[in-house]
């Protein structure tokens, strides 16, 4: 406070294009890309026999290790995927168009890498 009043702080206003959209929708794709890695996930846990909860797979098999293909390159876009959609996010709001087409990049190359990943095992992973 000063002379007893007390400080008000006023924010700028937010004013977005209505291009952010785009950003919002690729954010949407880009979950979508998640649950195809779930999908695969899942799908891989049943066909090598990989029982819950394990996470990766010990063994030594061709088959432990393309489970271990689908779990990581899930793995792999979730560690990613909070810092692009907030980067994406925050771009968009100078930059819409941009942002969405990059962000729109990244998720189709999400989806090219776990496909790769998950049936072309570690040197299937370089497409994406």
């Amino acid at each position: 406070t000063t002379s007893g009043k007390p400080l008000l702080f006023a924010m700028a206003p937010l004013s977005l294009s209505s291009e952010f959209g785009y950003a919002v929708a690729v954010v949407g794709a880009s979950y979508l890309a998640n649950i195809y890695g779930a999908i695969k996930v899942v799908t891989a846990r049943k066909k090598y026999d990989i029982k819950y909860p394990t996470l990766y797979s010990t063994g030594t098999t061709k088959n432990d290790e393309m489970y271990n293909c689908a779990q990581r390159a899930h793995q792999n876009t979730l560690e990613g995927l909070p810092v692009v959609n907030l980067m994406m996010l925050s771009s968009a709001t100078v930059y819409p168009r941009a942002a969405a087409l990059f962000g729109f990049t990244w998720v189709v190359g999400r989806f090219l890498y776990i496909r790769g990943y998950t049936e072309g095992g570690p040197e299937g992973r370089r497409i994406g």
